[in-house]
């Protein structure tokens, strides 16, 4: 039989580029599609330069006005009104579709998952365990950091407990040194250490030197939305790498029906241009690499007379499991000028609470600094009260210096009701369903919300500031994570340890959203290295 293609990738976000960067280079015939447009550092730089508002981080409501990339009606935005809410806790993330994905936008740290976070069941009766160990993917970890150009601190407890030992084990450093420590965080380390709060830098994708056509980080601040430099990876570094190895990379091409035959091959895939157009392209091997959100409405979409449920949901998990680290936060007014802002939006973190008997009743979390200065929103705060001239400036100047934001990320379980599913009544341009989300929190999620604002007044009270706001209404952090659940049994998941459907045998599926359980940290390392062991077992076999 002929083929268009030996191996089709649905998505060009960072899991499926690496992934097809790989195959590419081993001489396999490779074809990308990307639902959204191609863009440009310079375009997007210069968008977010001259707009209006400007994206913030410490302002939901301002992102959509300030979004620079791209909203054609064939991929509407996340910023807007697509993304169709339908539960208890709204779930308004946001991610990207264009060429690259959403690591255009992301804030760049890159966690290992620790040992514990892997058997989270078996040791504390929560979630789900995972089909393999920390061991198995640790090689894929290092593997990872050097695909990312990952700068972090070697020797330093990543658990939280300031033994000062290196934790989780690992078999090789950091591909680049950290980052500078910016004064307002050493200066907090310095105040928070007499409560026992051990500060940790995190491990993150800005290049410290020269890294693989990327510059040293100049410390811009503004990670989200774009990096003006590069400095920061995002994913168009492996689609670039995959182009140059032959692959095909084919953008505004928004596939909407996946087809399989009645032995369960997977043997084509259907997709839509802008202009309403329609197209088919067969592969040998397919993998769907397009993120939590897309790749189970896709799949749920996908229905026929031998699959009524869609593709690869013999076992009705497609779509559910929806995963996130919902989280809680709070503003607090310090005692002294500190001057957050100088350097990545991210950097230092506490987790005092990442892993012990405490999980059995309490989620692990991680508390995180916002390294950010938002001071167009303080500006219009200031401006709304009445105040102008010298004493705007003053205020300014007083409430940058001293404001500063406690971010609380917490695991949450996978449970079956949250879930993605293909809208029955809401359409796009093309005539494509939105994505309809139910999402909602536990007793568990709840008991760690208690727990931690207790943890946060006492931390405020060590820097003797004063707490101006603690939010608690369930703050989305854009990891998305479940929706195709790993597991080794059919019944209770979607694909098994190496990425594989259960139900299809050349369909691969990459991505945070194959991850069982989270642990506190951001996802995108762990998703990277999983699919870094899924294209070994991919090559083995194209």
């Amino acid at each position: 039989m002929d083929y268009d293609t030996d191996l089709l990738v649905i998505g060009s976000g960072v899991m499926g580029s690496v992934l097809a960067a790989r195959v590419a280079k081993a001489g396999k015939s490779v074809t990308i599609l990307e639902a959204g447009p191609r863009v440009t550092r310079s375009e997007i730089v210069e968008r977010f330069r001259n707009a209006p508002i400007k994206l913030s981080l410490t302002n939901i409501k301002l992102q959509g006005a300030g979004s620079p990339f791209p909203n054609p009606p064939h991929i509407p935005s996340t910023y807007g009104d697509y993304l169709q809410q339908s539960g208890p806790v709204k779930y308004p993330t946001k991610y990207l579709r264009v060429v690259g994905g959403t690591t255009w936008h992301f804030g760049s740290a890159l966690w290992r998952m620790i040992p514990n976070d892997f058997k989270i069941q078996t040791l504390y009766g929560q979630g789900r365990d995972w089909p393999m160990t920390y061991d198995e993917l640790e090689p894929y970890y290092n593997e990872a950091e050097e695909e990312l150009g990952v700068s972090g601190v070697n020797g330093q407890d990543e658990g939280g407990w300031g033994r000062g030992e290196q934790f989780p084990p690992r078999s090789k450093p950091f591909p680049m040194e950290g980052l500078p420590i910016p004064y307002f965080q050493q200066r907090l380390a310095e105040q928070l250490k007499v409560g026992g709060y051990h500060p940790i830098y995190e491990p993150n994708g800005r290049a410290t030197r020269a890294y693989k056509d990327r510059p040293i980080c100049s410390g811009n601040n503004n990670c989200n939305p774009v990096c003006p430099s590069g400095a920061k990876y995002d994913g168009t570094r492996h689609v670039d790498e995959a182009e140059r190895h032959g692959a095909r990379v084919l953008d505004n091409c928004v596939v909407y029906k996946i087809e399989a035959d009645d032995r369960g091959k997977i043997v084509a895939v259907r997709y839509k241009k802008p202009d309403g157009s329609e197209h088919r392209m067969t592969a040998r091997y397919f993998v769907l690499a397009a993120y939590g959100i897309e790749s189970p409405k896709l799949l749920l979409m996908s229905t026929s007379e031998k699959y009524p449920n869609g593709i690869a949901n013999s076992s009705d998990q497609v779509g559910r499991n929806l995963m996130g680290h919902t989280g809680i936060a709070m503003n607090v007014m310090a005692s002294e000028d500190l001057w957050p802002g100088q350097g990545p939006t991210e950097l230092l973190v506490y987790m005092n609470y990442r892993d012990g008997e405490f999980r059995k009743t309490i989620p692990s979390y991680k508390t995180k600094l916002r390294n950010t200065v938002a001071t167009s929103s303080i500006a219009d705060g200031l401006m709304k009260k009445g105040v102008y001239g010298s004493k705007l400036n003053e205020e300014i100047r007083t409430i940058s210096a001293r404001s500063l934001n406690f971010a609380v990320d917490f695991e949450t379980n996978p449970l079956p009701q949250n879930r993605v599913t293909p809208s029955k009544t809401k359409r796009d341009a093309l005539g494509l369903p939105l994505p309809e989300i139910y999402y909602s929190v536990d007793d568990y999620w709840n008991a760690g919300r208690d727990f931690a604002v207790k943890d946060l007044q006492k931390m405020a009270a060590l820097i003797n500031g004063r707490i101006d706001k603690m939010d608690t209404n369930h703050q989305d952090r854009q990891h998305i994570m479940g929706t195709t659940i790993m597991g080794a049994d059919p019944k209770t998941s979607v694909v098994d340890k190496d990425g594989r459907a259960h139900d299809h045998d050349n369909l691969f599926i990459v991505g945070t959203n194959v991850m069982p359980a989270m642990g506190c940290v951001n996802p995108t390392l762990t998703g990277v290295a999983v699919t870094l062991r899924t294209t070994d077992v991919l090559l083995k076999e194209i």
